[in-house]
């Protein structure tokens, strides 16, 4: 293998006496480093200093001190970010196919370095680059005008166009998903006992709450009336998809609204939980079992969380 294609754990393959005890510690602290810092930008990916934190953690590793990332698609291309306006060459070129059509070319300039920066170069820039690319679909499904215009969430237009892109990449990427299908209990009524205008008015304070309770790179669904969807883009476990559909489940049970009489006026809700791909690598079946879920959790009453059960697909490792 080329040097200049080799990673880290191609590395750490190679290894296999106590005489490289210490490179060995050297590597797994230098993969954990670049994990912390993958984790950092999946947090951010859709704020605006994105491109910034990646340009200073390559600056402050590597010493890279001229970058340029680039999407390319059918041999035209788009400018992601660029640190500098500049026609002259760059020294070093990283490519990511993210399809047959599709790239990402990473330009960049700097220092010699030794073997094992370009190996963690390499390295981290294999871990971060997909994450470029989805940010570049977020951010063009965030700028089109599919969204619900009553609480400016995702509708489910938006949202099937974006599977159609995210989908592939968390395969290919061994991504996982967590599907939250929320509906507010008994949401009929509020319109009944307090009108049109209540209803919507606590629509879109829902809206709010769950805005304000999941990351940036996570997605928000008005579904139906009174039904939303939440997924969690590359969630670590089911366990954490579980921890934040109870947090969000008592965070809009906590919100009130003043009704016309000044009482405080409260909903629950029941949610499904499902999870791509342990459940179905069809992100449409796993919504269908998140609806199930849904369906269990409002058998037992109201204000209940219902995980999605089927030996068979939990049995089955899609990756």
């Amino acid at each position: 293998m080329n040097s200049n294609e080799m990673t880290l754990l191609d590395r750490l393959n190679e290894i296999v006496d106590e005489i490289h005890l210490e490179e060995v510690k050297k590597i797994v602290s230098t993969l954990s480093k670049i994990n912390q810092l993958k984790h950092k930008l999946e947090k951010n990916l859709i704020d605006e200093t994105f491109y910034e934190k990646v340009e200073e953690s390559l600056q402050e590793e590597f010493h890279i001190n001229r970058l340029k990332i680039v999407y390319v698609t059918s041999n035209k291309e788009s400018i992601l970010f660029t640190s500098e306006e500049t026609k002259s060459s760059y020294k070093h070129l990283y490519e990511y196919n993210v399809s047959k059509i599709e790239e990402i070319k990473i330009y960049f300039d700097m220092d010699m370095l030794t073997e094992y920066k370009v190996l963690s170069l390499n390295t981290y820039l294999k871990e971060i680059v997909h994450l470029f690319y989805l940010q570049h679909i977020l951010l063009n499904v965030k700028q089109t005008s599919m969204v619900d215009p009553l609480t400016q969430l995702h509708n489910r237009t938006s949202f099937n166009q974006e599977m159609k892109t995210l989908v592939p990449l968390a395969i290919r990427e061994k991504m996982k998903f967590g599907v939250l299908l929320i509906n507010i209990d008994r949401f009929r009524a509020v319109n009944d006992e307090h009108g049109d205008e209540f209803g919507d008015d606590f629509l879109k304070l829902y809206s709010k709450v769950l805005k304000e309770n999941i990351r940036t790179s996570d997605i928000a669904v008005r579904f139906s009336g009174g039904e939303f969807l939440v997924l969690f883009i590359n969630i670590e476990s089911e366990s954490m998809t579980l921890k934040l559909a109870e947090k969000i489940r008592k965070k809009l049970t906590e919100v009130y609204m003043i009704t016309k009489n000044n009482d405080k006026f409260k909903k629950t809700v029941c949610i499904g939980v499902s999870m791509f791909p342990e459940d179905s690598i069809d992100i449409n079946q796993v919504i269908k079992f998140a609806e199930i879920a849904l369906s269990d959790a409002q058998s037992k009453g109201r204000n209940n969380i219902e995980r999605y059960k089927n030996d068979f697909f939990n049995k089955i490792d899609f990756f």
